[in-house]
């Protein structure tokens, strides 16, 4: 059999070799010798490459390779220069650094060649950056802006936020070239979104003609746009996070600037809907999208503005579908208001628009919650002879009558259209059966609980954790100290094999009824799960009880800081450390907290991460003053407004807003 081939093993005298020339880059990089560290870096890279290890750490060790990085940013602006400067090694350097996590001797590099009108050069140097890294997942948040979602600061560590820099260094660079498509298709592939904060220090740092500024501040802002209209799942999330009172500018800019992007005849670059997109229109807006601002402005109570979206539906020479008139039903079934939603629906059918089984859904649950029974089921009864085939939609209404008819207390009615459904279709699934759970568990009817549980059974439906977290606490409100095995039990006769997620969110569950009942049974979970090394908890197990512990006034202060304090040592003795986003949810928790000195809580977090070495980023900061603004405990947020400047930190445009508030406030 022949034998693979063995590299020689790396001799003595090449370890030397080696070791002086790192020590050699040290003593460069300490001294702020650019040119110098890049030579030694290249005689370093010869060498590795003539001796060809094995250890793929016979290279420069990686916090040096991050110093030299860091220099190389600093001084490459002069350094390109000088009579000595080597383009190849420099470019080496700066993609050889950026693949391994540091992208900023890149993004200086680039910013030399924006600087030296060097576009082309510039976006070479972005495209072997990205061939040669994975892309980052889409992370749907967004900035105070409400244009485009950026990457979490805790997931930044990576590339800090040198790789959005190197973006933006790309986008400037088409921007030269007057190449918007090109640009559009550079940022949509990176998967990364820019926030306003990078956005505004790159172009503060970058030395180009201000016209050119304009144009790429111009194209970043646009493609943010483009970005979020591209997936309208997120817009339409985005939509509803700003459906307030508070954030209505926020959201009316919003709508505001995609107006404008599709009434720009002159440079177009968005769609009033798919059928109007082109080579320069990229992006369109949906059904959805016009619905959610819809919904949105009658939640930010701005119905003149969600009369107006209509009028500007009608310029643009759209035809509202159902889609719109159900999100108009939906908004007022959340408000019960029956009779604007019976105004709605005929108003619907004059325009001659075809309710479907959504609408029904929305005009049946309006009518329930309105205490019409009479007129709900009629409504169903309707319903059902206008619609026979079986689908999704249906069954969610057949759900929203169980749910009307068990919440007025019609347990025959419900049971026998149970038994349709079962015999007819649509099949019932697992939440109309925890609709009946939940009925039970309030009405403390274990008979009931039982048959349910029985007829799930039969039926084939596995139970979920509302479902196993419903029983349990049906049981524990009249006292059964066994909950948790009698759970276990029926999950077991289900065929469902616990695992860490299913027990974190059933204890999830039992925190949320905040009783001292479900505080035992979660803990009770808690060491089941630690005897079983299958099933051991994680962070987000133990932050769930330190949480849930915040959330409300429902258990004495000592009991709730024993409780703390165990789930901690547990914590510690099972090795399992607190996170950054750990540490934000508690902060947040105990902000929230009813007892008056909760804030307190807060503020000890704060000080421990810093005695843990923690790094309180501007999330940290922002969660900690919004809250303590909120309460007004001025005190102590100038305290930790000082302590965040002692820190050095630099806050965001977002974060510099709120301590501006604060000051305005306290001044």
């Amino acid at each position: 059999m022949a034998r693979a081939h063995a590299r020689p093993k790396v001799s003595d005298s090449a370890k030397n070799t080696r070791n002086i020339l790192i020590t050699q880059i040290q003593k460069s990089v300490e001294s702020g010798d650019l040119l110098s560290a890049l030579g030694y870096w290249r005689s370093l890279e010869e060498h590795k490459a003539s001796v060809q290890p094995d250890d793929e750490g016979y290279g420069l060790p990686e916090s040096t390779e991050q110093k030299l990085a860091s220099l190389f940013k600093s001084q490459v602006q002069k350094a390109h220069a000088a009579p000595s400067w080597d383009p190849v090694i420099a470019q080496d350097f700066a993609l050889r650094a950026a693949i391994h996590g540091s992208a900023e001797a890149l993004y200086g590099l680039m910013l030399v060649q924006l600087q030296m009108k060097r576009p082309q050069e510039t976006l070479g140097l972005y495209r072997q950056f990205m061939a040669s890294v994975d892309s980052p997942e889409i992370v749907d948040d967004v900035d105070d802006n409400g244009l485009a979602g950026l990457v979490r600061e805790g997931n930044e560590s990576n590339f800090d936020h040198f790789r959005v820099s190197v973006l933006l260094a790309a986008i400037t660079a088409h921007a030269m070239t007057d190449s918007f498509r090109a640009a559009f298709d550079t940022y949509m592939s990176s998967k990364l979104r820019v926030s306003s904060f990078r956005k505004n220090l790159f172009f503060q740092e970058v030395n180009i003609p201000s016209e050119v500024v304009k144009k790429a501040q111009k194209y970043a802002n646009r493609l943010e746009i483009l970005a979020l209209l591209s997936k309208p799942s997120a817009l339409s999330k985005h939509i509803m996070n700003l459906a307030h009172p508070r954030t209505a500018p926020v959201l009316i800019r919003l709508y505001q600037t995609i107006l404008d992007g599709i009434h720009d005849e002159s440079d177009p670059y968005l769609a009033a809907d798919r059928v109007g997109l082109s080579e320069t229109r990229l992006a369109a807006m949906t059904e959805v999208g016009w619905t959610s601002f819809q919904t949105g402005f009658i939640r930010c109570e701005r119905k003149d503005l969600a009369a107006q979206l209509w009028s500007d539906l009608a310029n643009l020479g759209i035809q509202p579908g159902v889609t719109m008139w159900t999100g108009l039903l939906d908004v007022y079934a959340d408000l019960r208001d029956s009779t604007q939603s019976m105004l709605t629906w005929n108003m619907m059918l004059r325009q001659k628009i075809e309710p479907d089984e959504l609408s029904y859904r929305a005009m049946i649950a309006v009518l329930f919650d309105d205490n019409k029974l009479d007129e709900a089921i009629q409504r169903f009864q309707e319903f059902r002879k206008r619609f026979k085939i079986h689908n999704a939609p249906q069954l969610t209404v057949y759900n929203t009558v169980l749910r009307g008819l068990l919440r007025s207390k019609r347990i025959l009615e419900a049971n026998q259209l149970l038994s349709t459904m079962l015999k007819n279709g649509p099949a019932p699934d697992v939440v109309s059966f925890n609709t009946f759970l939940g009925f039970y568990s309030r009405e403390k009817d274990f008979s009931g609980l039982a048959t349910t549980v029985n007829r799930m059974s039969d039926a084939k439906i596995t139970g979920d954790v509302v479902t196993f977290s419903t029983i349990m606490t049906a049981l524990l409100q009249v006292g059964e100290r066994n909950a948790p095995n009698i759970i276990l039990g029926i999950m077991q006769k289900q065929g469902v094999q616990p695992n860490v997620a299913t027990y974190t969110a059933i204890i999830d569950h039992l925190m949320r009824e905040q009783s001292n009942e479900n505080l035992e049974a979660s803990l009770k979970l808690l060491d089941k799960m630690e005897q079983d090394p299958v099933t051991k908890p994680n962070e987000v197990t133990y932050t769930t009880i330190l949480t849930g512990l915040y959330r409300g006034r429902w258990t004495d202060r000592q009991r709730a800081e024993e409780v703390r304090g165990d789930i901690v040592s547990r914590m510690r003795r099972f090795k399992v450390a607190f996170r950054l986003p750990t540490y934000h949810t508690l902060i947040q928790a105990a902000l929230d907290s009813p007892y008056p000195d909760g804030y307190k809580d807060a503020l000890a977090l704060i000080q421990e991460m810093e005695d843990q070495g923690i790094p309180r980023v501007n999330n940290t900061w922002y969660i900690l003053f919004k809250g303590l603004e909120r309460l007004e405990q001025w005190e102590a947020v100038n305290e930790m407004v000082r302590k965040m400047w002692r820190s050095q930190h630099k806050p965001t445009e977002s974060l510099q807003k709120v301590i501006d508030r604060i000051v305005r406030k306290t001044s």
